[in-house]
């Protein structure tokens, strides 16, 4: 997701949210998020809530990384 500041400048969000129940598990707000933010965010929801059976993403940019394919 991504949205723009009144000066212009965008940002972007992460929400991770749970399909089965709906639950937001986690959201990381920045100007940029490379894939390595992203990989270091959902290995914190998976030491909490544990690995999931699988991970749907909306094919945005930032998803699109060899690195989140291992």
């Amino acid at each position: 997701m991504a949205d723009r500041l009144g000066g212009r400048r965008t940002f972007r969000l992460l929400n991770v949210l749970d399909d089965f129940n709906r639950e937001g598990l986690g959201i990381a707000i920045d100007f940029s998020l490379p894939a390595e933010r992203v990989i270091r965010s959902l290995h914190r929801i998976i030491e909490w809530r544990g690995k999931p059976g699988t991970i749907r993403v909306d094919n945005g940019p930032e998803y699109i990384s060899g690195k989140l394919l291992i």
